[in-house]
């Protein structure tokens, strides 16, 4: 991003601007300026990691007497010292409402977020993996580029995940939480549950801590048990995967950005990792392509992902405009 007035402006302080936009509702057209001022420079790309640093420690507390919705005016005056082209408005809004008590994960770095108390929905960036608090005292991991509905009130809690992944860390209460994610639903209680949707609709369930149970059509049929350490896979009309497919795994440690697989084609791997990614790994050789894989990766720092993959089956990197391609040397 250029400064629009002609003044030299401080890359810390294009940076911070760059936070704030591409965490606003104009990220998706901001994109491809974005990434060219992203990829100018290492200043730029070390700028933006030190701005996501900031952002991360901030203790902003909407309920607090300092912080709260009263003193937003000074606020606002502050910001605006540091946001050169009028994003004071979305800073605001941003810190009070998505980073409530904790701050955002940083891109790329999971794991390394605390806390966000935020209003509903809960969303994520393509790039960020963060956990927030549900006011039943559960809480809700989301992967990239993921949305999860929250609804709770008159004796009932429920959840709906319209896009991406979560893991949900359900607190013990009197009612079950109810998990709704296309046609079909999942009750648990003091349990832990994956849950993922991919383009197509198809869902995948994965509960690694205590019981629920399962319906194929939320609103008819009888609830099948769900037990730990079982995966189920049911397409959008709720209907479970036929025998023999191919299903989606949801790895283990993936809200730490790691994926283990004991075996898996380089261009699934690849798509996974490519959730991550501002710039796509894209792959040219269809024999490449259908390479099997296996071991832990860091699948959300893209960079070294491709530098790794490059490095086991000993291949070429060129990083051009459109992606990180791999190749046959």
């Amino acid at each position: 991003m250029t400064n629009r007035n002609g003044d030299d402006h401080p890359v810390d302080e294009v940076a911070q601007a760059w936070l704030i936009k591409m965490r606003g509702e104009d990220a998706g057209a901001l994109r491809g300026e974005f990434e060219t001022w992203l990829l100018a420079s290492a200043e730029h790309a070390e700028a933006y990691r030190r701005a996501e640093r900031r952002m991360s420690a901030l203790t902003i507390l909407k309920t607090s007497a300092r912080h709260g919705t009263g003193h937003a005016h000074e606020r606002r005056g502050l910001v605006r010292g540091w946001l050169p082209w009028g994003a004071a408005a979305t800073a605001i809004a941003l810190l009070i409402l998505a980073f409530g008590a904790g701050g955002a994960s940083l891109p790329g770095q999971p794991g390394a977020a605390s806390i966000a108390y935020a209003a509903e929905p809960l969303v994520t960036q393509r790039g960020e993996i963060r956990t927030f608090k549900l006011a039943d005292g559960s809480r809700a991991t989301l992967d990239t580029d993921s949305r999860l509905d929250v609804a709770f009130g008159n004796g009932e809690r429920s959840v709906r995940l319209v896009k991406g992944r979560v893991r949900l860390a359900i607190a013990r209460q009197d009612v079950p939480l109810h998990i709704a994610a296309e046609r079909g639903a999942t009750t648990a209680n003091d349990a832990e549950i994956d849950l993922s949707i991919d383009e197509a609709g198809t869902v995948t369930a994965a509960l690694r801590r205590g019981d629920a149970d399962w319906r194929p059509d939320m609103k008819s049929g009888a609830a099948k048990p769900l037990s730990r350490g079982q995966t189920l896979t049911y397409r959008r009309d709720g209907q479970l995967q036929p025998a023999g497919a191919a299903t989606p795994d949801i790895p283990v440690n993936w809200p730490e950005g790691w994926a283990d697989y004991r075996s898996i084609r380089l261009d699934r791997l690849v798509a996974e990792a490519n959730r991550y990614a501002v710039r796509p790994i894209l792959i040219d050789d269809g024999k490449i392509a259908a390479l099997e894989v296996s071991g832990r990766f860091h699948i959300s720092q893209t960079e070294v992902f491709a530098e790794r993959i490059a490095s086991l089956f000993g291949l070429g990197i060129d990083r051009k405009a459109d992606g990180v391609h791999l190749r046959r040397r």
